[in-house]
């Protein structure tokens, strides 16, 4: 998952532009016109800051010392964060596998900066597919969509990239009060996660299984997987989210596998920092997915930091334009022209 707060993005060093089939180095850094800046201060940092003290009775510690050890621990989270924006899934996923408490300390971060957020975008969706689940039968107008070939119509969901599984955690609660008392747990989680008072809970037998995929195992929930290549047969999952988790350089790798994933009428959900996009509008990434199957259906750009995508897969396949866009990944990956990194400010 991508972090905001405090981010930083490149100042553009001059209006050139990169050129196309220029070889380009993997620990260059771009500007908001994906330009390199030659400010060493904003250079990615190749050595990873010392490892703050574990387990460290906080409460002995002056308000110095405190301030001291904060500091540490940011600067290794960004560090971590940064890996994960700057290299490609493979190199990501091997560098957890020889470093897997890399991952938790990552998450200890996650969990740190969440906490000064307005909104967390996982809690929308969340609350979205409780809130149409509970409302109408999956594959109605206006409810989720299931498996056509299943008689509970199952709602089954893949969370790519899904960090500590809070969207399996909290469905999956949910969905457990709700079998034994649907109007109490409705009431229950609308005072949680708050929502519109006219969702009632219509729907009483709702299926959703989550699958949740990430780098390493932080709980029972999740799957180990490069989420561009996860466990799941071919047109075997009904939503595929993408939440702040469209970090590697080829994260267009990762669209294909939820396109391959996806039952037809399946729905693609996305949300990503407003500012890693090309355009205010997000004009460019959509139009960047939907020559890779997917049709457009909203954006939403109502909140200041996160912008959310939704698509569905075709019930009948379109013709792809994948060649155009391979050509235009062979001049440089994603990261530099789609879907800008977030580089932390080295203070």
């Amino acid at each position: 998952m991508m972090i905001p707060g405090s981010i930083k993005q490149k100042h553009k060093a001059d209006q050139k532009k990169p050129i196309a089939g220029k070889n380009i180095g993997k620990q260059q850094v771009y500007s908001d016109q994906h330009e390199k800046t030659d400010d060493d201060s904003n250079k990615k940092e190749d050595v990873a800051p010392p490892k703050a003290p574990m387990n460290m009775d906080v409460s002995k510690l002056t308000p110095l010392q405190k301030k001291m050890l904060s500091k540490l621990s940011g600067s290794r989270f960004r560090w971590i964060n940064e890996q994960f924006y700057t290299t490609d899934s493979d190199k990501a996923f091997e560098i957890i596998r020889k470093q897997p408490d890399l991952f938790e300390e990552y998450h200890k971060g996650f969990r740190s900066q969440v906490e000064s957020w307005p909104e967390n975008p996982v809690d929308l969706y969340i609350k979205r597919l409780v809130f149409r689940g509970v409302s109408k039968p999956a594959n109605s107008p206006g409810g989720l969509p299931g498996l056509r070939n299943d008689k509970k119509r199952t709602v089954v969901v893949a969370d790519m990239g899904c960090g500590e599984a809070e969207l399996a955690t909290q469905v999956d609660r949910f969905l457990e009060f709700y079998r034994k008392d649907h109007k109490k747990a409705l009431k229950v989680f609308k005072k949680k996660y708050g929502g519109d008072k006219f969702v009632s809970a219509r729907n009483k037998r709702i299926e959703i299984k989550v699958h949740s995929f990430d780098l390493d195992k932080v709980n029972d929930n999740v799957t180990v997987a490069d989420i561009k290549n996860v466990p799941m047969d071919d047109e075997s999952c009904t939503v595929v989210v993408f939440c702040l988790s469209l970090m590697g350089t080829n994260f267009l790798d990762f669209i294909k596998e939820a396109y391959r994933i996806l039952t037809p009428g399946g729905e693609l959900w996305i949300a990503e920092i407003q500012s890693r996009l090309a355009d205010s509008t997000g004009e460019e990434f959509s139009n960047t997915i939907t020559k890779l199957g997917f049709r457009h259906k909203q954006t939403d750009t109502s909140n200041k930091m996160f912008t959310r995508f939704d698509f569905f897969k075709p019930l009948k396949p379109e013709r792809l334009d994948v060649q155009s866009i391979q050509g235009i990944r062979e001049s440089g990956n994603e990261g530099q022209w789609l879907l800008k990194p977030c580089i932390y400010k080295r203070r």
